[in-house]
């Protein structure tokens, strides 16, 4: 997911109106996104008239860090569940799907940020799930 600042922009010696930082995947969604935030009661126009009219810059861009969660709550997750070898930001694999460790939640389980994603998902530290050093080495594996 990336961070854009959106805004309509009637003319090019027009001030820029209802600018706005919004979250998207590409500048294409996220014009589409704010659109409906304005289709909200505040204006009733097709997409295709209304997109002539928008302006897109992209702010920032998605970092798997954003997604890391409490280092202390997740040092702890880790201790109860033996795992206490890993870090957030660590290579890992499970149930085939290979992604980084972002955090732990309140289940007692990880949170894993999967390749091609942009949303922490809850895994089960020891289900199918292999673990790997910086280098890509495999240093636990747990079958089941």
């Amino acid at each position: 997911m990336n961070t854009y600042e959106v805004w309509v922009q009637w003319n090019e010696w027009d001030d820029p109106w209802c600018r706005r930082t919004v979250q998207g995947e590409t500048a294409g969604k996220t014009k589409y996104s704010f659109w409906e935030y304005l289709q909200d009661g505040l204006w009733e126009e097709k997409f295709g008239t209304v997109v002539k009219k928008l302006r897109c810059r992209k702010i920032g861009g998605f970092k798997i860090s954003d997604l890391f969660t409490n280092p202390a709550t997740f040092r702890e997750i880790c201790e109860r569940r033996a795992i206490d070898f890993t870090y957030q930001g660590m290579k890992i694999e499970v149930d085939g799907q290979c992604g980084v460790m972002v955090g732990g939640n309140n289940s007692g389980n990880i949170d894993v940020c999967f390749e091609g994603k942009y949303y922490a998902e809850n895994c089960h530290p020891w289900w199918r799930t292999k673990y790997f050093d910086r280098k890509g080495n495999l240093i636990k594996e747990f079958l089941d």
